[in-house]
């Protein structure tokens, strides 16, 4: 396999948006896990110990449906990525490197 010729600045700004997207991901990501950990771990344990009074458990649906729409968010934003490296095709054929 050849090298890569040198890179035009089109295909720096093909690397600059696909790592922006990868870049959104991550915080999406995170935002999904800690809600529902929030919704589904802390918030039944502190109400079982007394911590939190029972109503908080009221709190546990709207959690989880921020949860699945910034799972949404997230799930978008990686198929915009992955669609992003076919613009990485052009001159570089080894994405998986």
């Amino acid at each position: 396999m050849e090298d890569p010729a040198a890179l035009s600045s089109a295909n720096w700004n093909d690397i600059h948006v696909w790592l922006t997207w990868l870049w959104v991901y991550v915080p999406l990501i995170a935002t999904f896990a800690l809600s529902m950990l929030t919704a589904h771990a802390i918030i039944p344990s502190l109400v079982i110990t007394g911590h939190l009074p029972a109503s908080a458990n009221r709190m546990r649906m709207p959690l989880t449906g921020f949860a699945f729409l910034v799972l949404i968010a997230a799930v978008a934003t990686m198929v915009l990525a992955i669609n992003q490296t076919l613009e990485l095709d052009k001159f570089w054929d080894r994405i998986l490197i």
